[in-house]
């Protein structure tokens, strides 16, 4: 009779299954047992250095720090997903749980927070808190298959509208539009006059196309500059490429 209640003790402190694989707990020991493990073979590691009297790279501490800080990270964020269902924040502060009573507290919502948390719950569960638990769940389920479904349906358009207007996708940057031929050869043309004007100080002339002629000059000008009938010509070589900046009234000066 003893070891029967003692089975049925045991059988009665285990957690339901659907409660186990909601909290996730074989992953999350899983996790433990890695870390556990990691931060052994760390220490091993350090004794060994200890007692060979060598200095580790710090590459490799760095390194395993980081292999530390991951597993970590994974396990506070397995607990923290269900956590929020689970917690019970203590009504009274007393010696026991007054020095984690702030760290509780931190991670409580708001008033205003539950007000429309509770709200939103009353809502969803509205006509439906006089049906059977199974109904509910699968009246639920079937109201997030329509809202995932509209979710796709507008990822769907929204996909659409980018790849029409050329708009790109979030995950690249946006496609640019193309050139033409002509555009092309005219833009690659001009960064080589402008290359060469910079290096070696060559080809400083507009272009035939681009040169525009003034028939007459300002009035404050007029008696200073004389007018020249011709067209202008500009050297091409690059010794005469100096001359090109010279004023007339410097070149009355002698420079």
């Amino acid at each position: 009779m003893e070891g029967e209640l003692v089975q049925q003790q045991q059988q009665q402190e285990r957690l339901n299954q659907a409660v186990q694989q909601q909290l996730n707990l074989e992953q999350v020991k899983t996790r433990a047992i890695s870390l556990f493990k990691a931060i052994s073979r760390i220490l091993e590691d350090f004794d060994a250095y200890a007692r060979t009297n060598t200095t580790p790279k710090w590459q490799d501490i760095l390194g395993q720090y980081s292999m530390v800080n991951l597993e970590l990270f994974n396990i506070v964020d397995d607990i923290k997903k269900v956590s929020k269902a689970f917690i019970v924040h203590p009504k009274n502060v007393n010696a026991d749980n007054a020095t984690i009573l702030p760290v509780m507290l931190s991670t409580k919502l708001l008033p205003e927070m539950e007000t429309e948390d509770t709200s939103k719950r009353d809502q969803l569960l509205q006509g439906m808190q006089n049906l059977p638990i199974p109904t509910q769940i699968d009246k639920l389920k079937a109201r997030l298959d329509m809202i995932a479904a509209a979710c796709e349906g507008a990822e769907k358009v929204l996909a659409d509208t980018r790849k029409a207007y050329c708009f790109g996708t979030r995950q690249g940057p946006a496609i640019a539009p193309t050139l033409d031929k002509g555009q092309a050869a005219k833009i690659q043309e001009q960064e080589n006059l402008l290359r060469a004007a910079v290096n070696i100080g060559e080809e400083l002339r507009i272009p035939a196309d681009q040169r525009r002629t003034t028939a007459s000059l300002p009035m404050h000008l007029a008696d200073a500059y004389p007018v020249n009938e011709g067209a202008q010509s500009f050297p091409d070589g690059s010794n005469n490429s100096k001359s090109l900046f010279l004023t007339p009234s410097l070149k009355y000066y002698g420079f």
